[in-house]
């Protein structure tokens, strides 16, 4: 094109000292069009180098630990931009285009010199800064804060759950994961609605309209919800919902929370599996006790039992450490009594011991079995010895197990006894509820220090042990359901190999009365062991 008007304003000189002038002048003007844009597009190939190592270095960045730099986001956008304006003038005519290649080469030649960030990203603050030193960071609440991030990055999980035990700290987890969520720049806003037992549609509501700083001009539920619905989709960036203490199923877009939206998330709060399920929740996270460590850490932050400025005995010392074991690994009971200890003397101390060691018990004694193959014989029989005798004993009715999950009842009843004698016969791996009930009971007994006692009702251990004959037919079945691989699975089958591990008794053949007797005989040496408080 360059040549074109060359050769057409040339040709129309006359004179041919005047054309040669001519020449030389159009010969610099394309040189120097001609130097132009070679620098552009030197310019615009440094910006592409760069643009790509800013933008490997993003990628390697662990997000979990460092944010990456505004700024750095910034000049990434705009260097696309720029490159998209080279690209679409470099298909114009170039002599026309002179003045903004130049203006181009100005921006390119800026934002390369631009490209070293300091500081490229910064640490992310700990979860305790976030809570406002209401959470201890240690590992086990790490592990969930950084299981929930990566949840609520996921485009595929739209309702999320959070489920744990009362006082393990979900709500105060949450609402540092909320301000932390917010600090990334993860969501635009973060809206927190107290649902609890009975949901009351408009007292719901009325949380999430304070959250946004909203009034209502329609009265309706309907009408509340739909300014709600309306108020979040058209939110530039998305918004996360936290609704915590269900403990009943709703419909979040009865409140004007939208389900399936890419404007929102929802965290759900919950004291059980089921009702996060029943939340319809993609992704559920538990929220485990503290280990033994942790919550000895815990226990000497709020007793004081760890400052170096006081000496405590060797005994007050030991007791110590019995008492924060009996918290149960349970932040918040766990920061009650340490406060209520501080200073007190050793007295107070053991009298607060006892009283854990009765206060969270309801059952002397939970029996696990599978129903159909001894509610009505030995198990049915040992049941009604017990209690003759006098020991409050848990036995499941056969009414509390729906779907294919225990029941959050069944769970407490585990959770609220002192001894638990499971009951294996020949078809107890058959029953997924069995397996969690046995899962459960060897948790407690890890960190309850709840006793368990084993009966090899008419089947072999090492059957038990190695997955043999009826148990391993079972667990085939449930591999094909569950998945091979799956940690429930993994989970069952490593509690059937560790209570077979522990002292138990056998019994084959004889008179089943005998051998009740028998066990109830040594219930009864125990039964300083399994007191509870009458309630």
């Amino acid at each position: 094109m360059l040549n074109m008007h060359y050769a057409i304003i040339l040709y129309s000189i006359p004179t041919l000292g005047i054309r040669e002038t001519a020449r030389m002048v159009f010969d610099d003007v394309e040189g120097r069009i001609g130097k132009v844009f070679k620098e552009v597009e030197v310019e615009k190939n440094r910006l592409i180098s760069n643009r790509d190592c800013v933008g490997l270095k993003v990628e390697a960045n662990d997000d979990k630990i460092e944010k990456i730099s505004d700024v750095v986001f910034e000049w990434l956008k705009e260097a696309e931009i720029l490159l998209q304006e080279v690209d679409n003038l470099t298909l114009q005519d170039r002599m026309q285009q002179w003045n903004e290649f130049r203006k181009l080469l100005k921006k390119l030649t800026a934002l390369n010199a631009k490209c070293e960030f300091d500081p490229f990203s910064t640490p992310i603050p700990s979860l305790e800064h976030f809570s406002s030193g209401n959470i201890v960071c240690f590992e086990s609440r790490d592990k969930t804060s950084d299981q929930l991030l990566e949840a609520l990055q996921d485009d595929n999980c739209s309702i999320i759950g959070l489920y744990g035990r009362e006082g393990y700290g979900k709500t105060t987890l949450v609402k540092a994961m909320a301000e932390k969520v917010k600090y990334l720049k993860i969501f635009h806003k973060v809206l927190f609605a107290t649902v609890s037992q009975n949901p009351n549609i408009r007292t719901i509501q009325k949380e999430i309209a304070d959250s946004l700083d909203m009034k209502f001009d329609k009265n309706s539920e309907a009408g509340r919800a739909r300014r709600i619905f309306s108020a979040i989709e058209t939110m530039y960036r998305p918004v996360l919902v936290i609704f915590d203490d269900v403990q009943m199923k709703f419909d979040p877009e009865d409140v004007g929370i939208p389900c399936k939206s890419n404007r929102c998330k929802i965290l759900v709060t919950a004291r059980c599996q089921q009702d996060c399920d029943l939340m319809q929740c993609q992704k559920s996270i538990q929220l485990c006790p503290l280990s033994k460590e942790e919550a000895w850490t815990l226990f000497g932050k709020y007793s004081g039992v760890h400052d170096e400025e006081c000496s405590y005995s060797f005994e007050l010392l030991n007791v110590a450490r019995e008492v924060a074991l009996e918290c149960e690994g349970v932040p918040k009971l766990i920061k009650d009594v340490g406060i209520s200890l501080q200073n007190k003397p050793i007295e107070e101390w053991k009298v607060s011991l006892g009283n854990l060691k009765h206060s969270m018990a309801k059952w002397q004694i939970f029996l696990s079995f599978r129903g159909e193959d001894t509610r009505y014989s030995f198990t049915g029989s040992l049941y009604h010895t017990l209690c003759q005798e006098g020991f409050k004993t848990f036995m499941d009715d056969g009414g509390l197990n729906t779907g294919d999950q225990i029941s959050p009842s069944l769970l407490n009843a585990i959770e609220a006894s002192r001894l638990s004698i499971i009951v294996l016969s020949e078809n107890y791996a058959s029953s997924s509820w069995c397996l969690d009930e046995l899962v459960k009971i060897l948790e407690c007994m890890e960190v309850k220090k709840q006793l368990v006692w084993p009966i090899f009702y008419k089947v072999e251990p090492s059957d038990i042990r190695y997955l043999r004959k009826c148990y391993g037919k079972d667990m085939a079945q449930h591999e094909s359901i569950f998945g091979i691989d799956s940690e429930r699975v993994q989970k069952w089958k490593a509690a059937l190999f560790e209570v077979c591990n522990l002292s138990g008794k056998t019994y084959t053949t004889g008179y089943e009365y005998e051998f009740i007797q028998k066990m109830v005989e040594d219930v009864n040496q125990i039964k300083g062991c399994i007191q509870i408080q009458n309630i």
